[in-house]
C-alpha cells in the first residue's frame, strides 16, 4: 500500500511539473503535428530513382518539464542502377526537443532523434537495416495551422527534408 502511495504521489508531481513546459508559441501540450516531405542527400547503394517521400504525426507531450514531442515517421524510396533495384518503405519513431530560439510566435526549432527500421528489397531479395538519424529542425507556419518546415543532419537515408507541415 505505502508503495503505490508513493508511486501516485510521483506521478502527480511529474504532472503537475509538465504544465510548465516551455513550448514555443506555436504550439502548447497535446498539439498534433502533420508532416508531409521530400528528402535529399545520401544514396544507400546506387542513385536515387525516387528520392525518399515521408509523413510524420509529432504529438507535444511535455516530459518532466521538458518541452518534447513524440512522433512516428513512415516514407518511401527508391534507387536503381544497371546492376541494383532496391525499394525501400522506412518506419520509425521519433522525439524531439523543442527550442524557444529567437522567440518568433510562428517559428518552432528543434532538435531530433530519429530511431526505426528500413525494409527494404533489392534484386528481389528482401532485408531490413536499422534506421538512425539526428538533426535540427524549424518549421514557419505562414498561416495558423499551415506552414513549411525543414531538417538538416545525419541519417541513413537523407540528409535533408522539407516539406509541409499541418498543425491539428
Amino acid at each position: 500500500m505505502r508503495n503505490l502511495f508513493l508511486l501516485l504521489i510521483f506521478l502527480s508531481a511529474v504532472q503537475l511539473y509538465s504544465q510548465s513546459a516551455n513550448y514555443p508559441q506555436i504550439m502548447n501540450n497535446g498539439t498534433i503535428f502533420i508532416n508531409t516531405g521530400i528528402g535529399f542527400g545520401k544514396d544507400v547503394e546506387t542513385e536515387k530513382s525516387c528520392p525518399p517521400l515521408s509523413v510524420s504525426m509529432d504529438i507535444a507531450i511535455p516530459i518532466m518539464g521538458f518541452p518534447v514531442t513524440l512522433g512516428l515517421i513512415s516514407g518511401y524510396f527508391t534507387e536503381s542502377s544497371r546492376f541494383i533495384d532496391l525499394s525501400a518503405i522506412l518506419a520509425a519513431s521519433r522525439i524531439a526537443y523543442h527550442l524557444n530560439l529567437f522567440n518568433q510566435p510562428r517559428l518552432d526549432t528543434y532538435v531530433l532523434l530519429t530511431l526505426g527500421v528500413i525494409f527494404a528489397e533489392i534484386n528481389s531479395n528482401k532485408d531490413y537495416y536499422f534506421w538512425f538519424g539526428i538533426c535540427a529542425g524549424a518549421r514557419y507556419f505562414f498561416l495558423p495551422n499551415m506552414g513549411a518546415f525543414v531538417e538538416l543532419g545525419f541519417d541513413k537515408v537523407q540528409n535533408c527534408s522539407l516539406g509541409l507541415s499541418f498543425r491539428l
